[in-house]
């Protein structure tokens, strides 16, 4: 393998490009080194590589994503707690991810129905029933287990569950306006759909209180989530879980 110095820098350049923006369309200009010459691609290659991150090229996009373990990029719950001071502690961390795994969980259907979700959205209000019945039915298994369900999947149930129903489902004033909070469900489920508005993956509609998937996230779930080994265990987990009486949207 024989890089340039020049290959290098331009190489570089995308690189730190895709690190600001993380979705970069195919047609940007600054993409043109990469589709021409091998050794741009390669020492693309080099850099995603060292930093445990991972170029993903899809027709019209390509995405720069962290790997799920050893990343610079990776998301750590201390770069978290910076990024949003209202979340006190993991117990937060936590249950603002299985919110985006119920959520991920909804939309992460086939091609042929997903439609449905690209033009109505989620409603927030689904997630949280949804997500009340999953913990609901995880902390059972949990006593059922005695906590062996929980060790098995690597989950904090009692913590997410006991923290989840000492929290309102919503504000009583200011219904029209939605707020990023722990304090009540809502407002913390509007914190997590925010995380995937900030990568370019969704959209809020928030006088609807409702989360609409973008083709941007279609293309993370379908060339980056589904490569995963833990986001296929906890879906088929989410899903399984909510089968017998999860809601579906109206």
């Amino acid at each position: 393998m024989s890089i340039s110095t020049q290959q290098l820098q331009d190489a570089a350049k995308i690189f730190f490009y895709l690190v600001n923006r993380k979705i970069v369309l195919t047609n940007d200009p600054i993409l043109t080194p990469y589709f021409e010459e091998d050794g741009v691609r390669d020492a693309l290659k080099i850099l995603a590589e060292e930093s445990k991150t991972r170029v993903i090229q899809t027709a019209d996009r390509i995405h720069l994503v962290a790997r799920p373990e050893g990343s610079i990029f990776a998301t750590s719950y201390t770069q978290f707690k910076k990024k949003y001071t209202d979340v006190e502690n993991k117990k937060y961390f936590h249950l603002i991810n299985t919110i985006i795994f119920v959520f991920l969980s909804e939309i992460d259907i086939p091609s042929t129905t997903n439609l449905r979700w690209e033009h109505t959205g989620v409603s927030y209000y689904l997630l949280e029933k949804n997500l009340t019945q999953l913990l609901a039915q995880w902390k059972k298994e949990h006593e059922d287990t005695e906590g062996k369900f929980s060790e098995a999947y690597g989950l904090a149930t009692r913590d997410m569950f006991d923290l989840w129903h000492t929290m309102p489902v919503d504000s009583e004033t200011n219904e029209d306006r939605i707020t990023a909070t722990r304090r009540t469900r809502i407002g913390l489920i509007h914190m997590a759909m925010r995380l995937l508005r900030d990568e370019g993956l969704v959209y809020i509609v928030e006088d609807e209180k409702r989360v609409i998937p973008k083709v941007e996230l279609y293309e993370r779930l379908e060339e980056g989530y589904h490569q995963q080994a833990r986001y296929e265990e906890m879906k088929e987990l989410v899903l399984t879980t909510l089968e017998p009486g999860g809601e579906s949207d109206a």
